[in-house]
């Protein structure tokens, strides 16, 4: 499936803040953004994976991942949804944007892997899954501006992790604003302003 640069749409595959699940209620945090013709994973809770398949979108045209944290809720399924598209034949390279650590994890994950991943390069004769993920760790500013796309990130408050990023999606006038997980923080509202999409987390004490 390639993408529909006059289909913009926002999905939200997992709404759950926390890792614990429970029968019948939702996913943790992980949404698809289809932008500009391009395709942008916000977050890897558990369940990203089947969430994309259930919303029509082939592993195979991943193409963008952008992780606000490194809490388990937010990151925990980022390696598999990358070696699922890997093993369904993904031809094009993904770039991981995250915070600092990413690159650690990504590089643990194969390791992990390094079995799987070896005997599919032999085997199926697959591209090296090293050689086709970048990984860009970012903080506060301007993290990308590509193909009309510019996105740019906010640290937020959320103890006790310090690189916790709001980040910010624009395009051709559009724009959608992740909060990610925060406390209440007076310069998120800045941040957000004149936002089309504003998805922001709330907690029910």
């Amino acid at each position: 499936m390639s993408a529909d640069p006059t289909r913009d749409r926002l999905v939200l595959l997992g709404s759950k803040g926390g890792p614990a699940l429970r029968p019948g209620g939702p996913w943790p945090s992980s949404s698809v953004l289809e932008i500009g013709g391009r395709y942008i994973v916000v977050d890897c809770g558990l369940g990203v994976t089947r969430g994309l398949a259930d919303a029509g979108i082939s592993p195979k045209a991943l193409d963008l991942v952008f992780i606000t944290h490194l809490h388990s809720d937010h990151v925990l399924e980022l390696g598999p949804l990358v070696h699922t598209a890997w093993t369904a034949g993904l031809a094009t390279p993904v770039t991981v944007f995250g915070p600092p650590g990413t690159g650690h994890y990504w590089q643990r994950f194969c390791q992990a892997m390094e079995f799987d991943i070896e005997t599919r390069i032999v085997d199926e004769g697959r591209p090296d899954i090293e050689d086709m993920v970048s990984i860009v760790e970012f903080g506060e500013g301007r993290v990308m501006e590509e193909r009309g796309l510019k996105v740019s990130a906010l640290r937020v408050d959320h103890p006790p992790v310090t690189d916790c990023f709001a980040v910010r999606f624009e395009h051709a006038g559009q724009s959608v604003v992740f909060s990610a997980d925060t406390a209440f923080f007076p310069p998120l509202a800045d941040f957000a302003k004149g936002a089309d999409i504003l998805v922001h987390e709330a907690m029910l004490e």
